[in-house]
């Protein structure tokens, strides 16, 4: 297959992958209006879809296939340690605020059930 089919297999899908990457450009435009997590899984998406817009003009190129391969590669080392970053994140974020609903609205302590002897 020639590089000008995959180039334009990845445009397409480029250009198709705005659903995703309009919404993340959003996120890190309004940064203190979102939860903090929001901002490296923005970066995360912003990130893959400009490698994968990279790898594209690379197939355009005349350069080796171990170049293209190292920019896909890099790109898509620095959107998972980014979608990583994000998850740690959120995590703590949803830990901060289950222990704030536990503060507002505290459990009361679980009484043992009494059995009688015609329960045993």
């Amino acid at each position: 297959m020639s590089h000008g089919v995959l180039a334009l297999g990845v445009a397409a899908i480029c250009v198709s992958g705005h659903v995703w990457y309009l919404p993340a450009c959003i996120d890190l435009r309004a940064s203190q209006d979102r939860p903090g997590s929001r901002r490296p899984a923005a970066a995360a998406v912003l990130t893959g879809w400009v490698s994968a817009a990279a790898t594209m003009l690379l197939l355009l190129a005349p350069v080796a296939g171990h170049v293209v391969a190292g920019v896909g590669s890099a790109g898509l080392a620095a959107t998972l340690t980014l979608a990583g970053r994000a998850w740690l994140r959120r995590r703590e974020e949803r830990r901060e605020a289950e222990s704030r609903w536990a503060a507002l609205f505290p459990m009361p302590a679980a009484t043992p059930v009494r059995r009688t002897e015609d329960e045993r």
